[in-house]
Order: structure tokens, then C-alpha cells, then sequence
């Protein structure tokens, strides 16, 4: 395998927890918790469904992944029991017992295994499977429901009354359903992109009806205007037959014979 493809799977494990609900990476908490806290009687392996559960979505599928995850792990140590506490004479004797004789590394890990055995058995407890089956339900039953009131807030709004009927999107979000997109920047790239193609339509649409567009549009329009400054003599009205350029010649002229 090269090395570009190590690294594309490497970046996609660790980037798969960016998602809000996944099987996968619930699966792997439920193993990991599992692994670490199974010793605790109840509290370990309820601990483990129930984290299982919120991130895988459902009820059906945190059951399920909790169930399929607690039964691998247990069988795992089935598996390391026989070649681990064989040295101190399992399954002959019981699983604590055999892991109380031997010391060193073995030891620690004897004891480890130890702890996922029924107390004075060589049998495995499936107890805590069950613990870790239900709870696994109980936090995908918790994670539906907090959708179903997240989508319902929003219905709401702000307004107190009867609820609007809730969009699409509020729909499929509240279903645990695929969107379209997976942030509000891939909303926002989406939005740019069709902007950007209505804009082009339109533009084209014009280049089509009237050839290019105008390039006198919206040019300022230029005003002159002409001041015309007229000037009485105190001697009379000017002849008859001379012209002046004063537009009020005729007005001052007939105003000049009244007071005549």
C-alpha cells in the first residue's frame, strides 16, 4: 500500500468523528470503553452502551452495535485466556485463582482477563453484556429524543401556541437522515454558486435581446444655463425696428407704453 493511501485512510479514521451520529465510530468507543472499564461491575460496561448508543443515533443501532461490540470483546478474551491463565491452571480452576499464582507481566494480564469472568468460575459473565446491550438502547433512544425536541423547539420559534409544520429539513434532521450538506459552509458555497450562475443567465439574457449593453447608461446629464442680463435705459423704450437679444424686449417694451 503507498504512502498516500496510508495517509487518506489514517486522516479519514480520524476525521470520522466529525460526523454527529456514526455506527463506525460508535463501534469503536464501545470496544475502547469496553477494553478499559469492563472490570467495573455494572457501571463499566453500562458506561460503554451508553456512549455506544448516543453516537450511533438509535435505539436499534446502539443495541446493536453495544451487543455485536460487548460479544467481540468477550470472545477476544476467551480467545487469550486459555494460552494467559493456562500457566496457572485454567480452566481446571477458576479464572481468579489461575491469574492469583502467576506474577509479572503475565500476572497483570492473567488478572485483567480475570476481571471479565463470573467470580469463583472459570466462565465468562455475560451479565455485563446484557448491562452493556441495554444501555446501548437507552442512549440511541436519548439521542432520537433530543432530535425530535431540537426540531420541535425550532417548529416553535419564537411565537407561543400551535406549532408550524416543520420544514423538510427539519424532517430528515430529526430521522437521523442525510441533508444534502454537512455544514453551514458548504450551505454557503452552494448559495455563491447558484448566485453566480443566475447572475451569468442574466447577463446573457441581455446580450441577447439588445446586443451589448448601453455604455451611455447612466451618464450624467450636462445643464447650462445661460444668464441674460438686460439693461434699461432711463432715455425710453428702444426703437421698433431693433433687435435686442433680451428675451424680455417685447415685455419691457409694452410696459414702457402704459406708464407712457
Amino acid at each position: 500500500m503507498e504512502d498516500g493511501q496510508v495517509r487518506q485512510r489514517i486522516a479519514k479514521l480520524i476525521g470520522a468523528d466529525n460526523d454527529v451520529y456514526s455506527v463506525r465510530m460508535a463501534a469503536v468507543f464501545c470496544l475502547g470503553l469496553s477494553a478499559i472499564l469492563w472490570w467495573m461491575p455494572l457501571l463499566g460496561p453500562a458506561v460503554a452502551g451508553y456512549v455506544c448508543g448516543r453516537k450511533a443515533g438509535s435505539m436499534v443501532k446502539g443495541a446493536a452495535v453495544s451487543l455485536v461490540c460487548g460479544a467481540a470483546l468477550l470472545l477476544a478474551v476467551w480467545g487469550l485466556s486459555a494460552p494467559v491463565l493456562g500457566h496457572g491452571g485454567y480452566p481446571g480452576a477458576s479464572a481468579a485463582d489461575a491469574a492469583a499464582s502467576l506474577s509479572g507481566i503475565v500476572g497483570a494480564t492473567a488478572s485483567y482477563l480475570a476481571s471479565f469472568f463470573a467470580e469463583g468460575t472459570s466462565s465468562l459473565e455475560l451479565s455485563s453484556l446484557g448491562v452493556a446491550t441495554v444501555f446501548g438502547a437507552v442512549g440511541g433512544l436519548l439521542s432520537r429524543q433530543v432530535r425530535k425536541e431540537t426540531a420541535h423547539l425550532i417548529a416553535l420559534g419564537a411565537t407561543e401556541g400551535s406549532s408550524r409544520p416543520a420544514a423538510r429539513s427539519m424532517r430528515l434532521y430529526s430521522a437521523n437522515k442525510g441533508l444534502g450538506f454537512e455544514s453551514f459552509d458548504d450551505c454557503i458555497a452552494a448559495q455563491r454558486m447558484v448566485t453566480n450562475v443566475n447572475a451569468d443567465a442574466a447577463a446573457g439574457r441581455r446580450e441577447g435581446h439588445g446586443g451589448a449593453p448601453r455604455a451611455q447608461e447612466g451618464r450624467p446629464v450636462a445643464t447650462t444655463v445661460q444668464t441674460v442680463t438686460t439693461t434699461v435705459s432711463s432715455g425710453g423704450p428702444p426703437p421698433q425696428g431693433k433687435k435686442t437679444d433680451s428675451p424680455f424686449s417685447d415685455i419691457l417694451e409694452r410696459s414702457e407704453r402704459k406708464k407712457g
